[in-house]
């Protein structure tokens, strides 16, 4: 629900650069519009509770909430037009925000979960390469007329280190920023949103 920020701020003993209220534990995000519209995609017309949020605004959000610290709370304020104060749009305009970031919350889970079977498939084969690699050298050791082969181990070798280099990539660096990026997410979705009126 609307409401104006009457709170007081005090600097946390950090290096935030925004807004902040000891008594809250909550940053602020301050983003200044002119009309309801800005926060959607301007090609989306759909009602307010299921619109796509722009998208600078979608990363501007992103990145504020990866500066703030995470022992504090997140509350965006939108500051609007007295004249365009509208409480059921802002109402709605608080839902969509629910909305949309507990829907990209699903698609990042569905990521994480393809993720997982991609890497699951690579350690799988990874390891079959090395197993025809192994035994495609000792084959060669004891046949020494199929020298001619030996290309066959090697790249069975080659191509199970990169699968196993790929589990190992997938399961250390994809899945880390797949995880920051829900744990964000998560963030925004919780955050307040308030809208104040200038």
């Amino acid at each position: 629900m609307a409401e104006s920020i009457t709170t007081p701020f005090a600097n946390p003993q950090s290096k935030d650069i925004y807004r902040y209220s000891k008594e809250l534990n909550t940053s602020f995000i301050d983003i200044e519009i002119d009309f309801y519209r800005e926060i959607y995609n301007e090609w989306d017309f759909s009602p307010f509770t299921n619109r796509d949020i722009d998208q600078d605004l979608m990363e501007f959000l992103e990145s504020c909430a990866g500066e703030i610290n995470r022992r504090h709370k997140i509350c965006i304020v939108f500051h609007i037009p007295e004249a365009l104060r509208d409480a059921e749009k802002e109402e709605k305009s608080v839902n969509g925000f629910g909305n949309y970031f507990s829907y990209e919350l699903r698609k990042q889970e569905n990521k994480r979960k393809t993720i997982a079977w991609q890497a699951a498939y690579s350690g799988f084969f990874g390891l079959i390469f090395l197993f025809l690699g192994t035994s495609a050298t000792k084959f060669l050791e004891s046949h020494e007329s199929y020298e001619q082969l030996a290309f066959l181990a090697e790249g069975f070798f080659i191509g199970g280190w990169v699968l196993i280099w790929e589990l190992f990539a997938t399961a250390f660096f994809k899945s880390k920023e797949l995880f920051g990026r829900e744990r964000t997410l998560k963030r925004l979705r919780d955050a307040k949103i308030v809208f104040n009126y200038r």
